[in-house]
């Protein structure tokens, strides 16, 4: 049940397509570029390590885009903004638990982020409404550029 709702988020972040624009180079005051398309893991406290694509889009600072997972049947948006090599933004969630409910949630995400490398965190997961499985919690995405 849990790898079913780590799959339906990761091809959540798939499903929004992106150009893939070459990274600018962080200096002072100047913004990563973030666009494109990413490949890794997102981790929980209380689900297994699953496999996760981002598609991610960025006009300036802010970053929109969508996320799934290839291991389970979870997947979402992301949106939120870039300072310099740092993220804040928001994690959509949506996931089928066992039996075909499907649970959704949002969490807070913030993190490190550099022209091959994305890492970002939320201590609380993903707070959302009522689901029979547990939502994740204590979410950790490492992703790389493709």
């Amino acid at each position: 049940m849990r790898l079913a709702l780590i799959v339906c988020l990761v091809v959540s972040v798939s499903a929004c397509a992106a150009n893939s624009t070459a990274p600018s180079s962080v200096s002072n005051g100047s913004t990563t570029n973030i666009a494109g398309t990413w490949n890794g893991t997102i981790a929980s406290s209380n689900n297994e390590t699953m496999q996760v694509t981002m598609v991610l889009a960025q006009s300036g600072s802010d970053v929109t885009g969508s996320w799934n997972s290839t291991s389970v049947s979870w997947s979402g948006e992301v949106s939120g903004a870039i300072r310099g090599s740092s993220f804040d933004g928001q994690f959509k969630f949506s996931g089928k638990a066992a039996g075909g409910t499907v649970c959704t949630g949002t969490a807070n995400l913030a993190g490190a982020v550099t022209s091959s490398t994305l890492t970002w965190t939320s201590a609380s997961g993903v707070v959302g409404g009522s689901c029979p499985a547990p939502l994740p919690i204590g979410l950790k995405i490492d992703v790389q550029r493709q």
